[in-house]
């Protein structure tokens, strides 16, 4: 086959009214206009707070669409809500969420054959979330792996399956909930998943879990250098991942592009007792 380059981009946390991150973003959009890849694939939170405004969606949604590339998107917690069990943002989804998601950026799951491939993406909202979207995205990933014809598989999602410990229960925003983890693993597993690409802690990781590859994306917006440093010995920097599909293998490089700046808010959202989606609105001009 020949080969498919593929570009990944994470939590770029696009808006006109917060438009903290649009430097970066503008980092990336020339990188693309000058290597144009086959595919880009965004993997979630694309917008700044796409729960509680819509008008970001739109606006990450027209950022994408001005690449003029061929992609696919999924939702992370900043566009779609957060399951509602672990609603750290008191965002849970819902069914207007999941329309405003589907009206303005696409499916909140898709399957796409690329060369030998088959590319799935997920949406982490709905794990563990027991609405009736979860049980359907459920048997759309068993069907599209029952069905991939021999085509090793590469999943899309936002929020990795697990940190350090793929059994650890404790309660977490920052990966998929326990009770849906085992059983989303043991079907990767067995429906020959070599590589799990997920965002969402805003640094670059991988790993190996039972044969698969699981390769976290950094984010082209802020970052927070404290527990980067603390929790994984990572000075976090914004770029993106470039991946390179062949026959049965897939690799891939971290770019970090020069004019991509390290934006750490934590120092605000510290003093402020917030969170990024409280920061005040700004519109990136003087």
């Amino acid at each position: 086959m020949t080969p498919i380059r593929l570009v990944q981009v994470s939590d770029t946390h696009l808006s006109a009214t917060h438009a903290y991150f649009g430097v970066n973003w503008d980092a990336f959009r020339q990188a693309m206009a000058d290597a144009p890849p086959d595919l880009l694939v965004h993997g979630g939170d694309l917008s700044f707070n796409g729960p509680a405004a819509e008008d970001d969606l739109a606006h990450g949604a027209a950022a994408l669409a001005a690449l003029g590339l061929p992609w696919r998107a999924i939702p992370g917690n900043h566009d779609i809500g957060e399951a509602p069990s672990f609603s750290r943002l008191d965002q849970p989804v819902n069914a207007a969420r999941m329309d405003a998601w589907r009206r303005h950026v696409g499916p909140q799951w898709w399957r796409h054959d690329a060369g030998g491939w088959r590319l799935v993406g997920l949406d982490t909202a709905l794990m563990g979330s027991d609405l009736p979207e979860e049980a359907e995205q459920r048997g759309f990933l068993a069907e599209a792996l029952a069905k991939r014809d021999r085509r090793p598989v590469m999943v899309f999602m936002h929020m990795p399956p697990f940190d350090q410990d793929p059994e650890d229960p404790a309660p977490t925003t920052s990966v998929i909930p326990h009770r849906a983890r085992g059983s989303f693993l043991d079907t990767c597993v067995e429906g020959g998943v070599r590589v799990i690409a997920c965002g969402h802690l805003h640094t670059y990781r991988r790993m190996e879990h039972r044969g698969m590859e699981i390769v976290w994306a950094p984010a082209t917006a802020m970052v927070d250098v404290r527990r980067g440093m603390a929790r994984w010995q990572t000075f976090p920097r914004p770029g993106y991942l470039e991946w390179r599909l062949e026959a049965g293998q897939a690799s891939h490089r971290l770019v970090e592009p020069e004019r991509m700046f390290v934006i750490d808010m934590s120092g605000w959202t510290m003093r402020n007792n917030g969170t990024t989606t409280t920061l005040p609105p700004w519109s990136g001009s003087p």
